[in-house]
């Protein structure tokens, strides 16, 4: 193919335009340089890889700086894995020997709670065999005992305060009672129910006696008589009281027959401490309302039979009544509990016995005159030694010449 000159030069001339508005490549003579072109490639190259390579190195000197940091942490996280591992063994080594430990005192515990169980119940069973030991001592020394609460003084005291508040009643009573007479009227099976009663606590012949007045009108009848018949049926009532061992007579009577025993086998100090000390136990069941209620009872039946009003016993003497019985109940526990070196007796005498001057005093009538006893209006007490009996307070009689 044959290119004109023209085109050639056109051809060149682009050639030479087309370097970016230089003439790069191109020599002075315009013709185009291909070394020179390729020296600047290889420059450009040269370049170009040194930024590379140079690049290239700092990435490796951060990647080998990255693996020594890894290395390191690693190394650390070794070391603390490892540090933390022996931390672990040695805590478990610790709780093991804890719990050793804790196994030796909980035994150690048990073997002393084992001690203390067997420790307390030696002292319980020595403390209850001391309190045996003591109760037993007790009941020995109450029964040795010898010193008596009240001397003999003291008891005759207390009975002849009784007798004078026994006196001081009846006669109070006499002043305030009504006399209705004949005309106070009952059935008959009334009348002998009152009659009885009256036969038991102040006797036959004082209650004929009442019968007897009781059809008489007010100015013919004698208060001294209704008078002794009231003492005497309060004299019977507290007899009762004082020589009591229980509330209920079966069982009094029973403990009395008792102690009659034991007086023929023991000597007086162990008698009378037994006496002492059953009669303080019963002591507590004694109710001094439920004796005074009696006391009523038994009193209504007299005035009853001697023609007299009885309204006034629940209303205006039951408080003085409530003494009676009380200093009555005290004579009681003097008597029972109080003497032990010796057996002191209350009694009163039945009616119809001559009169002995040695026994009884006379409150009604003379010793000349009267031979022989109507009633019992005063409490008598008597001492009892071996066997031997001594009179401390008369009794005081009313004899039949007062009638």
């Amino acid at each position: 193919m044959v290119i004109a000159g023209n085109e050639l030069s056109l051809t060149t001339n682009a050639a030479r335009g087309s370097g970016s508005g230089t003439n790069a490549g191109y020599g002075d003579d315009g013709r185009y340089d291909y070394r020179a072109k390729y020296k600047e490639l290889e420059r450009k190259e040269r370049e170009s890889r040194s930024r590379y390579e140079r690049q290239l190195a700092e990435k490796d000197r951060r990647l080998q700086d990255m693996k020594s940091r890894q290395q390191a942490m690693e190394q650390e996280e070794r070391k603390a894995r490892e540090a933390l591992n022996s931390e672990i063994q040695q805590l478990k080594y610790e709780l093991r020997q804890t719990r050793a430990q804790l196994s030796r005192h909980s035994q150690e515990n048990m073997m002393y709670k084992d001690e203390i169980r067997r420790a307390e119940t030696q002292n319980e069973e020595t403390k209850r065999r001391l309190e045996e030991k003591a109760n037993e001592l007790k009941g020995a020394q109450a029964f040795l005992k010898h010193a008596n609460m009240l001397s003999g003084a003291d008891v005759i005291s207390l009975v002849d305060r009784l007798n004078s508040e026994v006196y001081q009643g009846a006669a109070s009573m006499v002043d305030t009672f009504e006399v209705e007479g004949a005309s106070r009227r009952m059935d008959d099976a009334a009348w002998k129910r009152a009659t009885s009663a009256t036969s038991k606590t102040i006797g036959g012949e004082l209650t004929q006696a009442l019968i007897a007045q009781r059809g008489k009108d007010k100015d013919d009848y004698d208060p001294i008589l209704l008078q002794y018949a009231l003492q005497t049926c309060l004299i019977f009532c507290c007899f009762k009281i004082c020589i009591s061992w229980a509330p209920e007579e079966e069982n009094s009577q029973f403990l009395r027959n008792v102690y009659t025993e034991i007086q023929k086998k023991e000597d007086q100090v162990v008698a009378g401490r037994w006496r002492a000390l059953t009669r303080a136990h019963i002591r507590e069941t004694r109710n001094p309302e439920a004796d005074t209620k009696q006391i009523i009872r038994e009193l209504r039946t007299v005035l009853i039979v001697a023609g007299c009003s009885d309204e006034e016993l629940s209303t205006e003497f039951e408080k003085d009544l409530l003494e009676i019985t009380t200093l009555a109940i005290r004579v009681q526990t003097a008597v029972g509990e109080s003497i032990t070196s010796m057996d002191l007796e209350p009694y009163i005498l039945p009616p119809g016995i001559p009169f002995d001057a040695a026994l009884m005093e006379e409150e009604g009538g003379s010793r000349e005159q009267g031979k022989k006893t109507v009633g019992c209006t005063g409490l008598g007490l008597a001492q009892l030694v071996n066997g031997d009996r001594t009179v401390l307070v008369r009794a005081k009689v009313l004899l039949d010449s007062a009638l």
